[in-house]
């Protein structure tokens, strides 16, 4: 199943530890982040990748053709730049009007570490996304699921300290689902998630890292050395 890796922002958040390199690839003990990213994919069984990007571009082409006999060696990978900053949601629309891509996919943010969910994810039905639970939901935003783990209501972010399960950044979804926003420029999670009806959480037992502020990408460095 092909993935859409969303590695055209700007990562501004991050600018003050890494200001060199785009945020896909900030150095992680002397090794690139996406080059770990691609790595744990890989081990959950993916093998075809299509990058969407913008800021810093080149940066990261280069990476993908300096990797593609080694790191990409049994796999597929396709690019395309965004001519604007167009959002998550305008960003997968632009891949998917420029390239041939299966009727469902995975699109995932590339400044985010999840250790497992990627089999579940593509053993589901569209539209799904994963779901970890943390112990502080007010960077992230809070989802509410029931029973069925049917999401009910994305909570925007809030000053609030408090347990709960948050949209992890990983999807799976389909080609219709886009034909429902007729912006070229807009989010998923803002404007296509509240469209979309009989969406469902995976519930992912995972170490979970968003590398995009100091504080964490420091705390995924730490996870790294240790193991």
């Amino acid at each position: 199943m092909e993935l859409i890796i969303l590695a055209g922002g700007f990562g501004s958040r991050l600018k003050s530890v890494v200001n060199n390199v785009p945020k896909c690839l900030a150095d992680i003990n002397g090794t690139p982040f996406l080059y770990l990213l691609i790595q744990n994919w890989i081990k959950q069984g993916l093998n075809d990748f299509v990058f969407s990007l913008h800021y810093e571009s080149e940066k990261i082409i280069n990476f993908i053709e300096k990797e593609k006999s080694f790191l990409f060696k049994n796999c597929k990978v396709r690019y395309v730049v965004e001519p604007v900053p167009l959002g998550t949601g305008g960003a997968v629309s632009y891949v998917l009007s420029n390239l041939k891509i299966n009727e469902n996919f995975l699109v995932v943010n590339s400044d985010t570490w999840m250790d497992d969910g990627i089999p579940q994810l593509i053993n589901s039905k569209p539209p799904t996304i994963l779901s970890v639970h943390v112990d502080n939901v007010s960077r992230y935003g809070k989802l509410e699921i029931d029973h069925q783990n049917f999401i009910k209501k994305f909570n925007e972010k809030e000053d609030l300290n408090e347990k709960g399960f948050i949209n992890a950044g990983f999807y799976h979804l389909s080609k219709k689902n886009f034909f429902l926003i007729k912006k070229t420029s807009f989010s998923i999670e803002k404007d296509l998630f509240l469209k979309l009806k009989d969406m469902k959480a995976i519930k992912v037992k995972s170490s979970f890292i968003d590398i995009g502020i100091p504080k964490d990408y420091y705390k995924f460095c730490d996870l790294i050395k240790k193991r």
